[in-house]
């Protein structure tokens, strides 16, 4: 007699195995490998960890591009290297520590080889700019509205959500320059 999916689950159920919630970080990794293996970094390990393989001060002045797998029974493959600048003969002379770092890293001998490519990096995301301090009015009436609230956490919840509205208003308010005439 064939088995349904309701026995199948139930068989699963009795002996035992059963499935919770899973790590996000498990399900990204099992999504981005593909994507990842395409663009050449079947190391993806390489990419968001690189500061803690190389330093802070290398990490700053390069980004790793690419792996290209070895062909050889003895691995290792060649890394692409993107160089800030002037910084390339020095990550040059690095070359060989930065090879035993990346291999120590990843516990085999991931790399054997890094080509270098001399050029600009990837812009890094600035930090937000802190926003401008609101008018005297508009504070005085804010603390006005929320000095009857007893709770502490949420006066200062309601006053910090009345501040990021004044902003928006002030904002959407300004005029975008002098106004044009019709053509």
């Amino acid at each position: 007699m064939p088995r349904t999916a309701t026995s199948k689950r139930t068989a699963k159920l009795d002996a035992g195995v059963r499935r919770g919630l899973a790590p996000v970080a498990a399900a990204a990794a099992r999504v981005a490998a593909p994507i990842l293996k395409k663009r050449g970094l079947a190391e993806a390990r390489i990419l968001t960890d690189w500061r803690a393989i190389v330093g802070a001060t290398a990490a700053e002045r390069s980004a790793p591009e690419r792996l290209l797998r070895g062909r050889g029974p003895e691995g290792g493959g060649t890394l692409r290297l993107r160089v800030a600048g002037a910084w390339a003969l020095e990550f040059q002379h690095m070359a060989p520590e930065l090879i035993a770092r990346i291999n120590g890293y990843f516990g085999y001998p991931a790399v054997s080889r890094v080509q270098f490519i001399q050029a600009p990096l990837p812009a890094a995301k600035r930090a937000v700019a802190p926003p401008a301090p609101l008018k005297p009015e508009a504070e005085a009436r804010l603390a006005a509205i929320t000095s009857k609230i007893a709770d502490p956490d949420l006066r200062e919840r309601v006053l910090a959500l009345g501040r990021a509205l004044e902003r928006r208003a002030a904002r959407v308010s300004k005029p975008a320059g002098p106004a044009r005439k019709p053509v």
